[in-house]
């Protein structure tokens, strides 16, 4: 059946071809086997019917189909996927798309009737969708291809669907089926469709409105044979509410063949070669192929040549009288030689001529008739054939007699007429038989009628596919007519009356060609003012959606939206939402089923409505789920009506080609923004009703109750089928917890003793009520529900302080069968430790889960819990407070803190820092009481502790929590500490230590001062009391070492008669190993005088770098008369005040910036003499120089035991020594020797050593004397 369909198609359209903007696909590019069917645009093409060449491009011998595309870039770029079952795309100048059809193995089974009801309980159902039950969804089936490929509710319990590929009997496709909720059958809607409407696929588009009911079913593809043409246009039906009536035809009638205005000028031969009889012959044909054109916009010229030329009537002549025969029959034969060329020219320049009534639009079309080659012409046809082509005309020759029968004479007629040649060039062997060539020049002319050369458009509405997509207004019918003008598209209104209005951009617009506006349709209505939005999806490819408004009777652009991405189809399906249901249209969601993304295909735009002359914008974009690129998101677009109970407007979005052409439906909520929420509340896919269904979403219509039930209900159209979704009531759960006693009693939770104890706090009851948020006509016993609730008393405390007497736990469950009624239950609460946080109250929490029991009178609908419903409900049981009788607490509160004995922090030094505090309470309760300390940013909070001193023996909890969130330096930091949380009793005093850690590099001034504060949740104002604060002197550690150099002058000798001075050289190295730098003094002591006798003369200071600082030197007198005693006991003269004898000088260095691990090295020098050498018992004398760091002492300060390491001396011994005679110790030495070696002489001797030597030598044989040679 299928592919006799397919066949069927592609007789009715005998010339295949693709429009060049459409492309092939593979069949991997979808995974699935896919045929598609392209119709070319109508015309003639090398003399073969039914094929037409696009402008600017070649066809293939045979009219085929174009080549796949080289990439899938380009395919990405052009070509449009299936959307849907069946689908005609614009102009049959791209496809006729015929979507896959499943093997019969895989197909959806059903039972073997014509007609089916099913209701299917699977047990993958979205039993937690919201709100569209699957459970229970109605199917209905027919036998019939393409049934499911649209839809529409009607009013009461009834549907219509249509099957565009059905073929009812030969040339007619497409039918209607009425399917009754109420009866659960589908019957086809008789009509008696019009024989002209040829394979029109009825049912392709449909609508419905309401107030009158009306139904509008379009079949957009009539096809209309015009001589060698077929033409697509479209017919529909307008139903009243009784479908069995026959409808009425819109439009009444067909559009009739296309009538192009054109100019045909004669050139006969009028040379001596014709006689008299062919002459009239002649005539004759021109008369006869005149009258064939009597009843169209055809005028005609004739000139008649030979080597005169003579015009015998004009296109204004035509027009004045438009007879052939009066115009014919007076023409006189010129006789004369045969020039052709000029002849040619002639009618060229001065036929097609505005003063010879040619028109600037129509077709040029020259008709030469001619016995013989040119003979004589002073032109050839090179001369002139090119003129006649840049003017756009048409040539048809016709060579008569057997002048013609050389391949040279055959070549001149080829050389005359227009190419092809083949198209244009008649030869017959005499003139008595020109007419048998008569219809075939009428047929070529009128083949070549439906287009025109240059820029404009080729069509005007011989291609509109009236009907493809189509709408009902307050002034009739609107039809969307994708073709008109070449494909640019619009849409035709039908006004009473008869009286029909073309809706466009503009005819001419270049920015429109090929944009199938009309693609979509919609009308929307504002302050009761109708406008209407038409879809353009190929404009410029990327897509366009135009509102039009009327102004004064005419129809005008008011506000467009242009779509962002190439190929995504942005404006192919469009739907109008009332949000708030005021009769006013809010939005308009335009979907864009090709758009693409790595993980989802197609998208749908929130568009809302502009307001004055403000710009039409899109600002929300809803999407499908990930993981479906090919999902083709937003092909059916449907407002459902309020399906949630919150009065506002929902709507559902179809995605066909999710799971593999499954497909999918969404349901999207309203929002009190007047706009639709970008999360989808629900998806139901097509694989959860059936394994093997296809294209699921691919169609789908709302708003209408057919199951009488008073809620909405959704019909959505898949491959062979319909569903019907029903909506279902929304319940919200109302809970609420009251406790006797309203507070937990203080002698109940108090605990004198700290032994553990079970008592009763009180008791709750808890009350459910269940309500409706929906408006339905379900009773309150068809109403009934399922809910399990948790109650749960301090959740998320590790130690509640409440349980359950019925479970001795703090958690209790309970599952309860509610209606509409309210339902209540007591429970009575224990406390069964000590309760130390009395503050904070009780916390009972309930939380619960809703099933929905079906309701069997109404098809086993269930109620579901809406899915913005509270779910969680908290009470609180709070504790009695000790305050009074006005039961508010009033504490008295007061704050005090010392340094303990400290006086001065040194910073560098020790780096803890204790405060000790007092807090105390003289009034009532004090509930949450805290201490905030501030203090500078070089302290850091390091730990607390309470102290012994304790005026109540009672054991204080502390918890002490730094602030960290201050970044700036210069800002006070804080520390919080908690007292006895959560309440500070009444007649109470705590004393703390908080202890600090100080920041040895850490800068505070010169005083450091602390604040400290104390509040509570008690709201008392503050005072002098609650506030403290607390000075204490800075100074900062002093960390410089003085050091004595070993390359210092040690020591001096001389003798009593010496006067000369020598250099005498104390090196110190200065040290600041602190991290802080300081102004220093470096002070030297150096001894320059003892008894008025120069020492160390002219004392003089270096330092090794180059360093600011400001030197004097002061000399200082003896202190101690007796100093001459002293030296005689301890042999040191020391260059310092205070142990000085001699004259002294003071030498001191101010240094304004001393730096952080600077080292410095100072050296003294100066010329040491000895005429002030006394002589003393010890035969010595040390000279010493000392060297100390003198700094600002309120500022800074020595840590214990560092006085030592900023002063050192250098010593310097001097000593005299005797000079002696040496002469008399070198004659007694040398004379000793002598008399030394003698003895040791004369005992050798007398031992015989110098004897025994003698006689070895005598014994010693004598060598005999050597033989002479």
């Amino acid at each position: 059946m299928f592919w006799r369909q397919v066949l069927g198609l592609v007789l009715a359209f005998p010339g295949v071809l693709a429009d060049s903007r459409s492309r092939w696909a593979n069949k991997d590019t979808f995974g699935m086997a896919t045929l598609m069917v392209g119709v070319g645009k109508p015309g003639r093409q090398g003399g073969r019917p039914g094929c037409v060449q696009p402008r600017g491009r070649t066809v293939q011998q045979g009219c085929g189909l174009p080549e796949p595309p080289p990439s899938s870039s380009e395919y990405l770029t052009d070509f449009v996927p299936p959307t849907s079952l069946f689908r005609v795309l614009p102009a049959f100048g791209g496809f006729l798309e015929v979507a896959q059809w499943a093997p019969a193995a895989s197909r959806f089974l059903l039972p073997p009737a014509m007609t089916h009801r099913i209701l299917l309980l699977t047990a993958l159902a979205l039993s937690h969708g919201f709100n569209l039950d699957t459970e229970n969804a109605v199917v209905f089936q027919e036998n019939a291809n393409g049934f499911g490929q649209s839809v529409v509710q009607l009013e009461g319990s009834r549907l219509v669907v249509g099957a565009p590929q059905e073929v009812r009997a030969a040339n007619q496709t497409g039918g209607l089926y009425q399917c009754d909720y109420s009866t659960g059958t589908c019957e086809p809607i008789r009509l008696q469709v019009p024989p002209e409407a040829v394979n029109m696929s009825l049912g392709l588009s449909l609508t419905f409105a309401t107030n009158p009911s009306r139904l509008l079913a379009c079949g957009p593809t009539v096809h209309q044979i015009c001589k060698e043409n077929t033409y697509v246009n479209g017919l529909c039906f307008l139903f009243g509410s009784n479908l069995h009536q026959q409808p009425q035809r819109v439009p009444e009638t067909l559009r009739g063949c296309p009538q192009q205005e054109s100019d045909i000028a004669f050139l006969i031969d009028g040379s001596g070669s014709i006689n008299r009889l062919d002459f009239q012959r002649m005539k004759e044909f021109v008369s006869t192929v005149m009258g064939q054109f009597q009843k169209s916009k055809t005028l005609f010229a004739l000139m008649q040549y030979s080597e005169d030329f003579y015009t015998h009537f004009t296109f204004n002549d035509f027009k004045r009288n438009p007879s052939p025969e009066l115009l014919v029959r007076p023409i006189r034969q010129l006789l004369g030689r045969t020039h052709t060329a000029t002849g040619i020219r002639k009618v060229v320049r001065e036929l097609f001529h505005s003063k010879s009534g040619a028109r600037e639009n129509a077709l040029k079309i020259l008709v030469v008739i001619t016995d013989g080659e040119k003979f004589g012409d002073p032109l050839g046809y090179e001369d002139v054939i090119p003129e006649a082509d840049r003017k756009g005309v048409i040539r048809y020759v016709i060579g008569v007699g057997d002048a013609f029968n050389s391949w040279k004479s055959r070549e001149e007629l080829n050389t005359i007429a227009s190419k092809p040649s083949g198209d244009h060039v008649f030869q017959v062997t005499n003139f008595e038989a020109l007419k048998t060539i008569q219809n075939q020049l009428q047929e070529k002319i009128f083949a070549i009628e439906g287009t025109q050369t240059g820029s404009t458009s080729s069509f005007e509405y011989e291609m509109s596919q009236e009907g493809f997509s189509a709408a009902i207004t307050s002034n009739g019918p609107l039809l969307g007519a994708v073709g008109s003008f070449d494909w640019a598209g619009g849409a035709f209104l039908h006004m009473p009356k008869d009286r029909v209005i073309f809706i466009n951009t503009t005819r001419v617009d270049s920015d429109m060609n090929d944009a199938y506006l009309g693609y979509a349709v919609e009308v929307i209505l504002r302050n009761q003012a109708q406008s209407l939005v038409l879809g353009a999806p190929r404009y410029q490819h990327t897509g366009l959606v135009v509102m039009f408004k009327q102004n004064s009777g005419a129809w005008e652009k008011n506000a467009d939206i242009k779509g962002s991405q190439i190929g995504s189809y942005f404006g192919a399906s469009l739907c109008s939402v009332d949000v708030n249901r005021d009769g006013s249209s809010d939005l308009v969601l335009i979907g864009a089923p090709h758009y693409y993304e790595q993980t989802r295909g197609g998208q749908v735009s929130v568009c809302p409505l502009p307001q004055g002359r403000a710009k039409w914008q899109c600002r929300v974009i809803l999407r499908g789920e990930q993981g479906h690129p090919w999902s083709r998101f937003g092909a059916a677009l449907t407002a459902l009506g309020d399906v949630n109970g919150d009065k506002l407007t929902d709507v559902a979005i179809g995605a066909p080609g999710e799971q593999d052409n499954r497909g999918a439906v969404y349901l999207f909520h309203g929002t009190s923004e007047l706009g639709i929420s970008p999360s989808h509340s629900q998806r139901i896919a097509g694989s959860q009703l059936s394994p093997r269904l296809q294209y699921f979403g691919q169609s789908l219509s709302g708003g209408q109750d057919l199951t009488m039930d008073g809620l909405m209900d959704l019909a959505v159209g898949a491959q062979g089928h319909v569903f019907l979704l029903r909506s279902q009531p929304v319940l919200r759960v109302e809970a609420s917890m009251v406790f006797k006693p309203r507070e937990v009693a203080r002698n109940v939770y108090e605990c004198r003793q700290q032994a553990a104890k079970t008592q009763i706090a009180g008791e709750v009851q808890v009350c459910l009520q269940v309500r409706k948020s929906t408006w339905d006509r379900l009773r309150e016993g068809d109403t009934q529900s399922i809910i399990t609730y948790d109650l749960a008393l301090d959740p998320g405390r590790p130690h509640p302080r409440a349980v359950f007497e019925e479970t001795k736990n703090n958690t209790r469950r309970q599952t309860q069968t509610l209606g509409l009624s309210r339902k209540c239950e007591h429970l009575t609460l224990w406390l069964p430790d000590c309760v130390e946080d009395s503050v904070t109250p009780i916390v009972l929490r309930l939380n619960f889960s809703l099933v929905g029991k079906p309701a069997s009178s109404f098809g086993n609908l269930r109620p579901v819990l809406a899915v913005d419903a509270q779910r969680l409900f908290t009470a609180l049981f709070p504790f009695e407070k000790n305050c009074g009788n006005d039961s508010i607490c009033q504490d008295d509160l007061s704050i005090t803190f010392s340094f303990m004995s400290l006086d001065t922090l040194v910073v560098g030094g020790p780096r803890d820092l204790k405060v000790t505090l007092t807090v105390r309470n003289q009034g009532e309760d004090s509930y949450r009481t805290q201490v905030t300390f501030f203090y500078p940013s070089g302290l850091s909070y390091r730990k607390v502790s309470t102290s012994q001193n304790q005026r109540s023996q009672r054991s204080w909890r502390l918890a002490c929590e730094s602030d960290v969130s201050t970044e700036e330096s210069t800002a006070l930091k804080s520390t919080s500490c908690s007292i006895n949380h959560p309440i500070f009793p009444d007649n109470s005093e705590v004393t703390f230590n908080v202890t600090f850690d100080v920041n040895p590099d850490a800068f505070f001034g010169y005083k450091l001062l602390l604040k400290a504060n104390v509040t509570s949740e008690n709201n008392m104002p503050s005072s002098n009391k609650t506030e403290f604060q607390l000075e204490l002197p800075v100074k900062y550690a002093v960390y410089v070492v003085v050091t004595s150099l070993e390359v210092s002058t040690k020591y001096f000798n001389f003798t009593a008669s010496e006067k000369t001075r020598h250099v005498i050289e104390h090196q110190y190295q200065f040290n600041n190993l602190g991290q802080r730098k300081l102004p220093i003094s470096v002070v030297f002591w150096v001894p320059v005088r003892l008894n008025r006798v120069t020492v160390w003369d002219q004392p003089q200071v270096t330092f090794s770098q180059n360093l600011s600082r400001s030197c004097s030197t002061e000399e200082i007198g003896p202190r101690h008369s007796d100093f001459l005693e002293k030296l005689q006991k301890t042999p040191v003269l020391v260059g310092i005040i205070p142990r000085g004898g001699g004259g002294e000088d003071k030498i001191q260095c101010d240094i304004p910036s001393f730096g952080i691990q600077e080292e410095l090295k100072v050296t003294l020098k100066g010329n040491l003499s000895f005429d002030w050498y006394i002589k003393t018992s010890h035969n010595h004398l040390q000279v010493v120089s000392t060297a100390e760091v003198l700094f600002n002492d309120s500022q800074f300060a020595l840590l214990p035991g560092q006085e030592a390491f900023v002063r050192a001396q250098t010593e310097t011994k001097v000593e005299p020594y005797e000079v002696h005679n040496p002469l008399p110790l070198i004659v007694g030495s040398s004379i000793g020797g002598l008399v030394l070696l003698a003895l040791i002489t004369a005992g050798l001797y007398k031992l015989g050593f110098f004897k025994r030597q003698y006689k070895d030598m005598m014994s010693e044989p004598v060598p005999e004397p050597a033989v002479p040679q």
